[in-house]
């Protein structure tokens, strides 16, 4: 089984790129709609989430997204505390989309990985034996590195991030400021040991796709 992580900084497009690999029915597994299932779903994660950024910072489907992000983006030892609470559990979850039976259902159906749940389905005789796990801060996570046989870099110029984020309705300045707080997460040489492969997505979706199958022919 090979495993490969897609990252990219924000509005690069790597949830585009794990779109048109389940259009190719690859298994691609979303770690930000993970974590939100997660959010949702989990006893354990929510208790401690409570713990940390007060009872306010839960809602019936999940967390208080707005809340959170005004903490650890006024306090980076905020941010560093929500990742060590979060990532061990999405951590275990990637670990059950890699390894649960292809030919199984057990990935969309299993208790510890929901967010499976929408990834292709690879079923095909002609698809090789490759998972996919998509997800922005990978240099923030090092167990989940150290799954990885290689990291696709998804980049794109800053200017393009911003107005798609903008598009998406964020404003400006909140666009910005995400950008900047993920500035750097996904240079190349934070994976050392780790095949690299980029992706320009600077163009249209003729241009992405085209690296996309390229890079698929060689795996």
């Amino acid at each position: 089984m090979l495993k490969i992580g897609i990252t990219g900084s924000i509005g690069a497009g790597k949830s585009f790129v794990g779109e048109l690999l389940r259009e190719r029915n690859f298994q691609v597994l979303d770690a930000d709609r993970m974590v939100h299932e997660l959010y949702r779903d989990c006893v354990e994660l929510r208790a401690e989430m409570a713990a940390f950024f007060g009872e306010a910072c839960l809602t019936p489907t999940g967390v208080n997204s707005a809340l959170i992000a005004d903490r650890i983006f006024a306090d980076a030892s905020a941010r560093e505390k929500l990742e060590k609470i979060v990532y061990p559990y999405l951590t275990r979850a990637v670990d059950v989309f890699f390894n649960a039976d292809a030919n199984a259902t057990g990935v969309a159906n299993s208790a510890d990985a929901k967010g499976a749940a929408g990834a292709g389905n690879a079923t095909n005789a002609g698809v090789k034996s490759v998972r996919f796990v998509e997800a922005a801060l990978f240099s923030r996570a090092p167990s989940l590195v150290e799954m990885l046989d290689e990291i696709w870099i998804v980049d794109a110029p800053e200017s393009a991030r911003l107005q798609r984020l903008v598009a998406r309705g964020l404003s400006e300045n909140d666009a910005a400021r995400r950008i900047e707080n993920q500035r750097g997460a996904c240079a190349p040489e934070l994976f050392l040991g780790k095949r690299i492969r980029t992706i320009a997505n600077d163009g249209g979706r003729s241009q992405v796709e085209s690296q996309l199958d390229e890079l698929l022919e060689v795996l």
